[in-house]
Formats: C-alpha cells, sequence, structure tokens
C-alpha cells in the first residue's frame, strides 16, 4: 500500500512567495473555478529569471505576478518562460509576458499548436464539433445547452499566445540557474506536457501530470473518437519511475510533496479500480453519459460536463482496447458500450 505523501510546506496565501528549493520561487494564484488554484515557479537564472507556467490570463494575476516580480527579481529580467502545456491557467499570460517583459516562449510544438488552435476555436477546439460528439455518446440536449452558454471561448481567458518558440523536446537538457533540467514528456491530460527533473537538486516541477491529492482529467478528444489517452497517460508517467524516490515534486495544484514513487502507485491504482467499476457498471448497452454516475459520486454542473464526458470515455475506451467491451454505434444514432463475448 502506498505511504503518505509529505508535505512539508503549507498552502500560501493567492500572490504570496516561497523559496522552496535554491533558486526556486513557489507562487500561488486563484484561478476561478473549481480547481481554485494554480502553482507558478520563479526561478533565479543567472543575470536574470526563468518563469515556469504564467498563470491564467485575468488582473489579478498579473498584479501578483508584477509584485512578485518586483520584490524577488528586482529589477533583473524575466528571460525565459517554459511553459508545462497549453491549458489556459498555464499558459494564459504568455503573451502577456512576451509584450510587458520581452519574455521568450519554451515549449512543446503540439501544446503550442494547440494553443493557437484553442484561441481559434479551429479543429480541435470547434465547439459544435464536441457537443455533436457528446450527444451521440448519449449527452442529453439540456446539458448540451448548459455548457453551451457557460463555456468561456480560450479567447477570452488567453493573451494572444507568442507565434515563435524554442520547442522543447523530450530527453533534452535545459540549464537553469547554472544547473541542468531533463525534459520529461508525457500525453493523456494533453498531447505534449513537458515536466523538468534536476538531479543536482533533485527536485521534479511535474506541472498537471502528477498531482497529490486529485488526479488530472485525462479525456477522449472529438477529433480522436477511437484514441486511447488514458494509456498514454498510464504508460508515460512511467517515465518518472526511474527518478529517486525521494524526489520533492513541485506539481501545478495543490502543495509540493515527498513520495514520488507512492503517487505513481497511487495513480495506477486509482484508475484500476475506476476501470474494473466501469466494466461491472456494463450490464447492458449503456452510454459514456450512464458511465459519469459511476466515474463521479459529486454533483456534476453544467461546466465541468466536458470534463466528465472525457472521462468517461478515457476509461470506456481503454477497456474497448484490452478487448473487455465492444463499441457500437446504434440504430437510433447512439454509440453504446457492451461486454465483449
Amino acid at each position: 500500500m502506498p505511504e503518505p505523501l509529505r508535505y512539508p510546506h503549507e498552502a500560501l496565501e493567492p500572490g504570496a512567495t516561497l523559496e522552496v528549493a535554491p533558486g526556486i520561487h513557489w507562487l500561488r494564484m486563484r484561478l476561478p473555478f473549481a480547481l481554485n488554484h494554480v502553482n507558478l515557479w520563479l526561478m533565479e537564472d543567472g543575470d536574470g529569471f526563468t518563469i515556469v507556467d504564467t498563470g491564467y490570463n485575468n488582473a489579478e494575476t498579473r498584479a501578483h505576478w508584477e509584485a512578485a516580480i518586483a520584490r524577488i527579481a528586482g529589477t533583473k529580467p524575466i528571460h525565459r518562460m517554459i511553459v508545462t502545456h497549453f491549458h489556459p491557467d498555464h499558459l494564459g499570460l504568455a503573451g502577456w509576458f512576451e509584450q510587458a517583459h520581452g519574455t521568450r516562449l519554451w515549449m512543446t510544438y503540439a501544446e503550442w499548436l494547440q494553443a493557437h488552435l484553442g484561441r481559434t476555436n479551429a479543429v480541435t477546439h470547434d465547439l459544435q464539433s464536441w457537443l455533436a460528439f457528446w450527444k451521440e455518446n448519449g449527452l442529453d440536449e439540456s446539458r448540451a445547452e448548459i455548457y453551451r452558454d457557460g463555456r468561456t471561448s480560450f479567447s477570452n481567458v488567453m493573451a494572444p499566445p507568442p507565434t515563435t518558440l524554442k520547442r522543447m523536446v523530450a530527453g533534452e537538457t535545459i540549464r537553469i540557474g547554472g544547473r541542468d533540467w531533463k525534459v520529461i514528456i508525457g500525453s493523456g491530460h494533453s498531447p505534449e506536457h513537458a515536466a523538468l527533473y534536476c538531479a543536482e537538486i533533485n527536485v521534479l516541477i511535474s506541472g498537471d501530470q502528477i498531482l497529490p491529492r486529485i488526479t488530472t482529467n485525462i479525456s477522449l478528444w472529438a477529433t480522436e473518437p477511437d484514441g486511447d489517452p488514458l494509456r498514454r497517460y498510464l504508460d508515460t508517467i512511467e517515465e518518472f519511475r526511474p527518478l529517486p524516490k525521494d524526489a520533492f515534486v513541485l506539481p501545478s495544484h495543490d502543495r509540493p510533496f515527498y513520495g514520488l514513487h507512492d503517487r505513481l502507485d497511487g495513480l495506477h491504482e486509482h484508475h484500476r479500480v475506476r476501470l474494473d467499476a466501469t466494466y461491472d457498471a456494463i450490464k447492458q448497452p449503456t452510454t459514456a453519459t450512464e458511465i459519469i454516475p459511476v466515474l463521479f459520486k459529486r454533483q456534476i454542473d453544467g461546466f465541468q460536463i466536458g470534463f466528465a464526458m472525457g472521462e468517461a470515455l478515457s476509461h470506456l475506451n481503454y477497456l474497448v482496447a484490452d478487448g473487455r467491451l465492444t463499441r457500437h454505434k446504434d440504430d437510433d444514432g447512439i454509440v453504446r458500450f457492451r461486454r465483449a463475448a
């Protein structure tokens, strides 16, 4: 059984900072939804600073950043922003940093492309395509309308992202503050999520790939209906297994912690339990929408229905790929899942 994780620091107030490792300053910023905060990192880097993730595009986060930079960096430049992935709580202020501080974006290419697609609501972010996909998988019109009416476009919560970048690739080494940081790429939560590990100080900046208490959202995308994102996620978090058990993990949500290997084991067990529960629930032809109460015991609001549909479908498709379930579109145009013969 995994051991309890160890948290050496209490949660910060929004905008507060704390040096949690040599030259690495933790900032905690508020978010305007259920996941109500994000962790960001300001790192001393030679004659200037590097930041990891930028935060959500709103006036409060910008003001907190300016105060933190004035307090910690002073007049030193913010040379570089490393962004783990394209979601607005991570990339939202990249364009602002470029304009206000001349900061250059470092990011994986697939995540940068998704940011631009999201800003223009194109292809992978076309709302009508997503709603049609979810309705095909059993979502009723009333909940689809709630989601449609409450959805916030990326163009409203993300400053226009930089049109150029320094591409990051798996396994490369980035020099920050005189130390080498290895890039570890994961998938499942987003296409090409980047984490950073420094062996010299045994610190892992894990982004959303490894969170200590909650599990990151793993959604099937409408553009890849036969995809298997949960398997990609579980496979790629094993990229962290060779790291020392006592690595200090700096996640994007909750608090920095020790217990990396125990958390990896816990994540695998969490999804194994959910996969078994999904399979056990299918005693007759079942839609993805009907699986949501199996996976989520809390009430799912209109904003969260998209995450819930994506999670249900990712677990169902995993079981299809394993040969435990079959997927079939019935005569009424609705996709249902059945136990394999």
